[in-house]
């Protein structure tokens, strides 16, 4: 028969419920414990049963959300395993199928047309520019100049 660490070392990094003597229970990840029973709790939840307000009286249960605690061995009447550990997270996926070329610029080949501005026509088979041409960017300086005031506004005033 195995003893009494190594049954407790099975449930490690389960998400465990765990009631307490005063019955509150506590759910959350369950990291350590010692030759006491103390157990050490993360991501831990709190629900507590209190009386409920009004003519019925119905108890009302209450979460509180902990964190990371630590559990006295003397208080713990219950260990009840929930759910398996999560499943490790990978840095990386791995790739699937498919053909791996890198991502292209500017316009592929045979899209460009004769005539669009900034892009000269292209010889069947050549590769695209990968960026226009230098002069053929933008406005004219002097298209860029303000030509006069704005509507709608006051002219300055005189001194």
């Amino acid at each position: 028969m195995a003893g009494k660490n190594t049954r407790m070392q099975q449930w490690l990094q389960y998400r465990v419920r765990v009631a307490i003597k005063d019955g509150r229970k506590f759910v959350g990840t369950f990291i350590a414990f010692d030759k006491h029973m103390n157990l050490v709790l993360a991501d831990c939840e709190e629900f507590r049963l209190t009386k409920g307000k009004g003519p019925d009286k119905q108890p009302v249960e209450l979460k509180r959300t902990l964190g990371f605690i630590m559990l006295r061995g003397e208080n713990i009447v219950s260990f009840t395993a929930e759910a398996p550990p999560a499943a490790p997270m990978l840095p990386y996926t791995m790739g699937g199928p498919g053909k791996a070329t890198p991502a292209g610029r500017g316009i592929p080949i045979g899209m460009a047309r004769p005539g669009q501005p900034g892009m000269p026509h292209l010889p069947p088979g050549s590769m695209p520019l990968q960026a226009p041409m230098r002069g053929l960017v933008g406005a004219a300086p002097l298209q860029m100049a303000p030509q006069q005031a704005p509507v709608g506004t006051m002219p300055p005033r005189p001194m």
